[in-house]
């Protein structure tokens, strides 16, 4: 796994950079691919802030954990992503076993249209993400999006998330 591990706030010396290192390895054995990691690491009047980025099984993951100490914050952070993880790779798999596409067969296509006075240019395809609605805010953040469509984890139904000009989200939940 490839690590960058930035900081604000403070000085992030090498005793905590390897500790880190030696806290994210039970991550790195729970992927089978080679991934890139982003940890980020904030100070601010009162305590750490820390965030963990990975793309993975075509989903951006991100935890975010608060501790007064940092090394307590790794620890924190280190559980909390090694858990969602495996969450999300147990997920992929048995959506796959099911023969149904899962997390890790989110792909693209674009199909050409055909020359019409429609006001189409292209067409593209995309697998539908299952995710909850936390996970899809997450999604929307971290990929800077205007509106994100998913199926709905808890209720199995498509539902598509809009940011607001206020910053707020609103959520659609279709009916079939």
């Amino acid at each position: 796994m490839d690590y960058r591990v930035s900081a604000k706030g403070f000085d992030l010396t090498n005793a905590v950079k390897n500790y880190i290192e030696k806290r994210f390895q039970k991550v790195d054995r729970v992927l089978e691919d080679e991934v890139h990691l982003d940890i980020k690491l904030e100070k601010d009047a009162t305590s750490f802030i820390g965030k963990a980025m990975m793309h993975y099984l075509g989903k951006d993951l991100v935890v975010t954990e608060t501790s007064d100490d940092i090394y307590n914050l790794i620890d924190i952070l280190s559980d909390a992503f090694e858990k969602k993880l495996k969450r999300e790779r147990e997920y992929a798999r048995t959506r796959n076993k099911s023969n149904l596409k899962g997390l890790g067969e989110v792909f693209t296509d674009e199909m050409p249209v055909e020359e019409s006075k429609e006001k189409i240019s292209s067409v593209k395809r995309v697998n539908l993400m299952i995710t909850s609605v936390e996970e899809a805010i997450a999604q929307m953040e971290v990929m800077n999006h205007e509106f994100f469509v998913f199926r709905n984890m808890e209720t199995d139904e498509i539902n598509m998330l809009i940011k607001g000009k206020d910053g707020k989200f609103v959520l659609y939940e279709f009916q079939e």
